[in-house]
């Protein structure tokens, strides 16, 4: 069995682009289509305020949503150079998790998702949980944990390594 459609989530983290490499090897290697997800974190719905409705005004994450579109444009064009023939980027606002094992997988007929161990610091992963163990336990279909470099090595990341966006 080869796979079709391969995602693989983006943070700015030294572990997502790791996974992002060997997501691009794997797409190579199955002629697949690669699919590069940054999720920002909020609301994606309309929310209650404290009259008891309201709408998120979307424009607070706009310079989130830019940085991420440049930064999914850089893997594109890394993955492109490498031989990768159909990637495609997205943005989303949302629950990570959820969009990552969830609604992107199901909304794109993904196959294979590929996933750094970690992105959050350890603070992060105590209040919010394992974005990677989630997915491994939610995804409609076979999910990747990527623990170490292209070399097999173990990746060598500080606690505080997760990005300010």
């Amino acid at each position: 069995m080869s796979y079709q459609k391969i995602l693989v989530g983006i943070d700015g983290s030294k572990q997502s682009e790791m996974a992002f490499s060997k997501a691009v090897d794997i797409a190579k290697q199955n002629d697949a289509a690669l699919y590069l997800l940054s999720v920002i974190n909020g609301e994606r719905y309309p929310t209650t305020s404290p009259s008891g409705f309201g709408f998120v005004d979307k424009s607070i994450y706009d310079s989130a949503i830019q940085e991420m579109n440049k930064r999914l444009a850089e893997n594109k064009q890394k993955a492109e150079d490498a031989g990768v023939k159909e990637v495609h980027t997205d943005v989303e606002i949302g629950n990570a998790k959820v969009e990552l094992a969830e609604k992107y997988p199901k909304d794109n007929e993904i196959d294979l998702i590929v996933i750094g161990a970690t992105g959050l610091n350890a603070i992060g992963r105590l209040i919010v949980g394992s974005t990677a163990a989630y997915t491994v336990r939610i995804a409609p279909c076979d999910v990747t944990v990527v623990k170490t470099d292209l070399n097999n090595q173990k990746l060598d990341i500080k606690e505080s390594s997760y990005p300010e966006i």
